[in-house]
């Protein structure tokens, strides 16, 4: 049977929304169990006797447990689905999707452009997949540093706590972390942040910006972050739902 969304809606943890799919299977008999879905998504698989009612209070009676099982899921997903960094793979840059290009030109050094549809990378000869990938990644990085830093400067210019004073700034990739904030006021953002879209660029900066001035995640925090940034919980949402896709390596 095809699976299908719950009538029942999505369960909530917080501010974190998590949509569901059901299915049905012949032998799933005695209780229900959760699997990840080919987009990413949840679905959970029960019997037929269970009522979907009855599957929406088990999943709300434990929410903790659904998000941890999806961010495990995801996290293993992409360990499983590395890219392979070969001429025609799309990679992700501002929330879009564009295919690598690799050229070979005799003498030219290794090079990297962002072209309006493709990602020109250029060797000097058939470059080996970890060359590719060292490449791209150095492309990212480079990028990031520029875009992100226009960003935190637009963003600063609207949070008063920073009297419109850039803080510093440093690019590291990390395993499952956008951003920090340290109690120096140094912001650390992940360069792997550049494939999502440009809206959840903002939100992660605007995050950490607001930590400048409250390093807790408490009510005085959120008061902020709804002043520099409204959408704030559709970005973050965004980045649940499809920050495997952008982590991936």
């Amino acid at each position: 049977m095809t699976p299908q969304r719950s009538r029942y809606g999505p369960i909530r943890l917080a501010d974190q929304v998590i949509h569901y799919e059901i299915a049905h299977r012949p032998r799933v008999t005695r209780r229900i169990h959760l699997e990840l879905t080919e987009r990413g998504g949840l679905r959970v698989v029960a019997p037929r006797r269970i009522s979907q009612r009855a599957v929406h209070q088990a999943l709300a009676s434990n929410p903790r447990y659904v998000a941890r099982f999806l961010d495990q899921a995801r996290e293993q997903w992409a360990k499983r689905q590395p890219l392979r960094y070969v001429d025609g793979e799309k990679h992700w840059l501002l929330g879009r999707r564009y295919p690598l290009d690799i050229w070979r030109a005799r003498g030219a050094r290794p090079s990297l452009e962002w072209l309006h549809d493709r990602i020109r990378l250029t060797f000097p000869a058939a470059p080996e997949v970890d060359a590719v990938r060292d490449l791209v990644l150095k492309g990212y990085r480079q990028r990031a540093l520029s875009d992100f830093a226009e960003r935190l400067e637009a963003i600063c210019a609207d949070a008063h706590w920073t009297q419109r004073r850039m803080p510093r700034m440093k690019l590291r990739r990390m395993k499952a972390t956008w951003g920090t904030c340290s109690a120096k006021g140094v912001i650390t953002l992940n360069p792997l942040l550049l494939r999502a879209p440009p809206h959840c660029i903002e939100y992660v900066i605007a995050h950490e910006v607001c930590h400048l001035r409250q390093l807790n995640h408490g009510p005085r925090f959120y008061a902020l972050q709804d002043q520099l940034f409204p959408a704030w919980r559709e970005a973050k949402q965004h980045l649940h739902d499809n920050g495997h896709l952008y982590l991936q390596l």
